[in-house]
């Protein structure tokens, strides 16, 4: 989500967020903002983020009150096959959910998509592990880890292995934007 490109852990402005803030203002006009707060670098996992030690500040709890923000969506996994076991991540994510919640916002999830460099072997756990809880709590779902699977020669498309390049950004972004268009539609047609 950070949108990292090579040399590692630089930020990359052509990135799913802004490809999706794109699709999102084409549809509902330039007042449609998206905030991308996500934390490059292998620190930047759910836990760290909920503890407040991922690089972004305060607690995530604490965050997500004083966030502008009306819809917040996670899409951590990829970092944490590699920092903690799925227990810990399952917690962390429910929090996560509950957290936005208690801040009055609209949560929603996305899956990571798949890596192709053998690094993170469970990974297809814990995209499991997001489904079943976006279920649990009818938290609207991002699907793309079995999807991106399906396209032609993926892997030619990273590098490192788990760098997408901008045309994975663009899909991603456009099955971003199919979710969060409906819940952006209701917020502006809600009388104030």
């Amino acid at each position: 989500m950070f949108g990292s490109s090579p040399p590692f852990y630089t930020f990359n402005p052509q990135s799913e967020p802004a490809d999706t803030q794109a699709i999102l203002q084409a549809q509902f006009g330039d007042a449609i903002t998206l905030d991308n707060r996500a934390e490059g670098g292998s620190a930047s996992t759910l836990l760290n983020m909920m503890a407040g030690v991922d690089g972004g500040g305060a607690p995530f709890a604490q965050r997500i009150q004083s966030s502008k923000a009306q819809i917040v969506l996670d899409a951590h996994a990829v970092n944490d096959d590699l920092s903690q076991s799925l227990g810990p991540y399952s917690d962390a994510l429910v929090a996560w959910v509950q957290a936005v919640r208690v801040a009055g916002k609209i949560a929603v999830l996305e899956e990571p998509g798949p890596v192709c460099d053998n690094s993170r072997p469970y990974l297809a756990n814990y995209v499991s592990a997001m489904d079943n809880i976006a279920a649990q709590y009818s938290v609207p779902l991002v699907k793309q880890y079995d999807y991106l699977q399906t396209i032609p020669n993926l892997c030619s498309h990273y590098t490192a292995g788990i760098f997408p390049d901008n045309a994975i950004f663009q899909i991603k972004a456009q099955r971003e934007a199919a979710i969060l268009a409906p819940l952006t539609r209701q917020l502006i047609q809600q009388p104030e």
